[in-house]
């Protein structure tokens, strides 16, 4: 490796928090996210060293945990057609509203991650990294290895896709 770990260990410091944040919203389960945290750093660890000079970084370990979020939840249809419990921290209303605006908003939420879960995991993905990681479209595109374009394409499809489900869904 040409880089000193310590390199590396800033990058992880710098990004642990929103890469592991950004696994648990794809995977919805925390140990799950944890273990595939884990195997970012680990392959991440692995190919720093053959990293070009003035990579972006935050896109490189978006990247790696796309793909590596993509590989759980294939792996997860595979092994049964079982549905995600939504994002622990999503569950939980502001405890100072009333129980039926609360339930009104757990509702609503689950709504959308059912729909969200439906997307096709490229769209899945787009729509995560950019409206709950705000991530930009240039960052998009190299977390998902395609172009800017595309990735553009991939939200603004799974947004549509969404708005006309939820729609549908209400009527």
């Amino acid at each position: 490796m040409t880089e000193p770990p310590t390199r590396f260990e800033t990058l992880i410091d710098r990004y642990h928090d929103e890469i592991h944040a950004y696994l648990w919203r794809l995977l919805g389960d925390p140990a799950d996210a944890e273990d595939a945290a884990q195997d970012v750093y680990l392959r991440a660890y692995r190919a720093f060293g053959r990293l070009r000079a003035g990579s972006n970084h935050r896109a490189w370990l978006y990247k790696i945990a796309t793909n590596r979020a993509y590989s759980a939840l294939r792996k997860r249809r595979r092994d049964a057609n079982h549905s995600t419990p939504l994002h622990d921290e999503l569950h939980q209303a502001d405890a100072r509203e009333a129980p039926d605006h609360r339930a009104a908003w757990n509702e609503t939420l689950e709504t959308v991650r059912q729909a969200i879960g439906r997307l096709p995991p490229k769209q899945q993905a787009a729509v995560t990294l950019r409206h709950v990681q705000g991530l930009g479209y240039d960052e998009i595109a190299e977390a998902l290895a395609c172009s800017e374009d595309s990735a553009r394409a991939n939200v603004y499809q799974g947004i549509h896709r969404l708005r006309r489900e939820l729609t549908q869904e209400e009527g």
